[in-house]
């Protein structure tokens, strides 16, 4: 990949996926690149930590001109050339620092402008490592007047170190800061801190801020809040109503959401999926006036020799009950209940099979422990983990396709899966059930194309399967409904006619729409 200091035409703000990880996100902006090839593009990467065996799961095509990496969790290098105390000028910096709080909502343009300004001081500070500042007397006090107002109820020991996990990657992404690329545009996939740079970045040159979210950033790390262990509290159990969160965990909430806030505030449009993830951003702070929905799309029409291969293996073998999973196998796609579901499906159809496909490199531990859980089920003869696989070749060989996830935006896999011919069972999560149900305002209406189930419900996924396995007339019906709902609503013209007419609003390019 050339290296340029050139302003290219659009900066890619992406945190922990392309071009590094494969997923719904990834093939998005794999395919936005890839459809401009008269656009220049830089990537603003941010990940977790460093790893020495980090390879590109794309071939990053040659319109991208730059690409500069900032990780947020990887152990400081250390140099003598590091100041062991603070220079006399950060004062104004604890001044500024003492007047931010964290409150429910924020993001006003007066949070961002103390956000940036505490950003460019550490980016311009170089010679100041974080310890040094964290140790500092001054960033003691401030911390204490912030645990007295916060959480006076809990362990200072604890809340002084979730400021510092809180606080840590936020230095770290200053200092990456600087190295990244000017463009004409910037363009994020998410808010959190890939939202935060791309705000900064934008701001810093003048330029307009695109926001695309897939999922919704902010919910999804409510989530994983709610659930973490790591996060100290005096009591351990699920929150209700009658026992809301600790302190510490909203503390967590509210600097994401005041993370969110910012992107949302700063961005000139944010656009989501579909209308149900839309109106969580309105909700978590996004200006109805500035939002647009733009769905995934595909080349439908690459899909229709693998539908004739699917027809022809099901004409020889008419009783064939092949359900497949395809995506990475991590903690989010809930394999574990899939393995349940297979488990549940076999028991009542003995000749079915279940072939999992997908990268398992990505949380190995979780990929051990779901064929350790296939073993105990008593899966081996059931359950094919294929790894990595070519769409083309694996679409075909299913009868239904099945997704467990706890959370997603509008996958890829449901739309490829429709206009392959594959009914899907999903749970109930993203656009899945607006896509299968039927769409309302669709005239003359299509009708559904898979079943939903709710997330988490092996009794309730292993239902639909079983339902639709052993009824061929509506297995047909969905078949049918779902290359014609694909075709009409989720083309890749109509995505990326959508996103070029975008990017030239936002910027004024004099660029024929492809």
């Amino acid at each position: 990949m050339r290296k340029i200091s050139q302003e290219t035409d659009v900066c890619l703000v992406l945190e922990g996926t392309y071009p590094y990880v494969s997923g719904g996100v990834s093939t998005w902006v794999h395919q936005i690149i890839t459809a401009f090839p008269d656009l220049t593009f830089s990537i603003f990467y941010i990940g977790a930590e460093r790893s020495s065996d980090q390879k590109l799961k794309y071939k990053v095509p040659a319109n991208v001109l730059e690409q500069k990496e900032v990780f947020l969790f990887e152990a400081n290098a250390s140099s003598s050339r590091l100041r062991s105390s603070l220079p006399a000028s950060w004062s104004k910096f604890h001044e500024t620092l003492g007047k931010f709080h964290v409150r429910l909502p924020s993001g006003d343009p007066h949070d961002f402008e103390i956000i940036r300004s505490l950003i460019e001081q550490v980016a311009k500070n170089t010679s100041v490592s974080f310890e040094t500042f964290w140790q500092d007397h001054d960033t003691w006090n401030i911390l204490r007047r912030l645990y007295e107002h916060y959480t006076p109820q809990d362990s200072f020991l604890d809340f002084y170190w979730t400021c510092c996990f809180l606080v840590h990657p936020i230095w770290k992404l200053a200092r990456g800061i600087g190295q990244m690329p000017k463009a004409k545009l910037y363009h994020t996939a998410c808010t959190g801190y890939a939202g935060l740079a791309a705000a900064i970045g934008a701001s810093r040159n003048q330029a307009p801020l695109l926001l695309s979210e897939h999922g919704i950033y902010l919910r999804e790390r409510m989530g994983d809040i709610c659930r973490s262990q790591w996060i100290p509290e005096k009591q351990r159990q699920h929150p209700t109503l009658a026992q809301p969160l600790s302190s510490l965990r909203q503390l967590w909430i509210g600097f994401f959401d005041l993370l969110g806030r910012l992107c949302y505030q700063r961005s000139d449009t944010v656009v989501a999926l579909f209308e149900k993830n839309a109106e969580a951003q309105r909700h978590f702070g996004a200006d109805p006036a500035r939002m647009a929905i733009i769905p995934n799309g595909i080349r439908t029409e690459e899909c229709e020799a693998w539908h004739e291969q699917r027809v022809k293996r099901r004409n020889a073998n008419p009783g064939s009950q092949v359900i497949g999973f395809l995506g990475r196998v991590v903690s989010i796609k809930d394999i574990k209940t899939l393995l349940q579901t297979a488990r549940r499906v076999c028991d009542a159809l003995p000749d079915a099979r279940f072939l999992i496909a997908g990268p398992t490199e990505e949380e190995p531990e979780y990929f051990q422990e779901c064929q350790e859980l296939s073993s105990q089920l008593s899966l081996q003869h059931h359950i094919d983990f294929m790894g990595s696989v070519d769409r083309a070749t694996f679409l075909p060989k299913l009868d239904l396709m099945i997704l467990t996830s706890v959370s997603e935006g509008l996958p890829f896999v449901v739309i490829e899966s429709l206009a392959s011919g594959v009914p899907v069972v999903s749970t109930d999560v993203g656009a899945c059930a607006e896509i299968l149900m039927g769409r309302p305002a669709d005239t003359p209406a299509i009708g559904p194309c898979g079943l939903i189930a709710e997330v988490g419900s092996a009794d309730g996924l292993a239902a639909a399967c079983i339902r639709l396995l052993t009824d061929t007339p509506l297995l047909d019906t969905l078949t049918a409904n779902g290359r014609n709902l694909a075709a009409r609503h989720y083309h890749e013209r109509d995505a990326l006619g959508a996103y070029r007419r975008l990017y030239d609003k936002l910027t004024n390019l004099k660029i024929s729409t492809h």
